[in-house]
């Protein structure tokens, strides 16, 4: 395996959720950025492109998210950065909802509906920092 320490940047409006996933992911040792809001977490990539977005689609409205997804895929320099939307929407109806507020194709590469069960967030991170790189701790 790669000795490589992935940053992942978490974007969701819920302190707890960011202490959750702290505990699921910070034992893989993945290097783990929390931010509450869309444009917190658009500047964080800005100053420290992660190798891997977590991404609420509910912020502080209910499309937030949607459109930081957006943003990224328009953007040059972040473009390419995978995204995995965790959410209460459920993927069907986000996936309908995306198409009515968000013009541009999100490209998500994955879709977890919350709640989530660890062993679910902990695989579903592996298998798209794989996918995408190679070799995910």
């Amino acid at each position: 395996m790669n000795d490589r320490r992935f940053k992942i940047l978490l974007i969701d409006d819920d302190p707890d959720f960011h202490q959750v996933v702290e505990l699921l992911l910070g034992s893989d040792k993945y290097e783990l950025t929390c931010c509450r809001t869309g444009a917190e977490g658009l500047e964080a990539m800005r100053q420290q492109r992660p190798d891997l977005v977590l991404l609420d689609i509910m912020l502080t409205h209910p499309s937030e998210g949607l459109q930081v997804a957006g943003k990224m895929r328009q953007d040059g320099a972040l473009k390419d950065i995978p995204i995995i939307i965790m959410s209460a929407i459920g993927e069907r109806m986000g996936a309908d909802y995306a198409k009515e507020v968000c013009p541009v194709p999100l490209n998500a590469d994955l879709f977890l509906e919350k709640p989530l069960e660890a062993g679910v967030v902990r695989q579903a991170v592996h298998s798209v920092l794989t996918k995408r790189y190679g070799a995910a701790r």
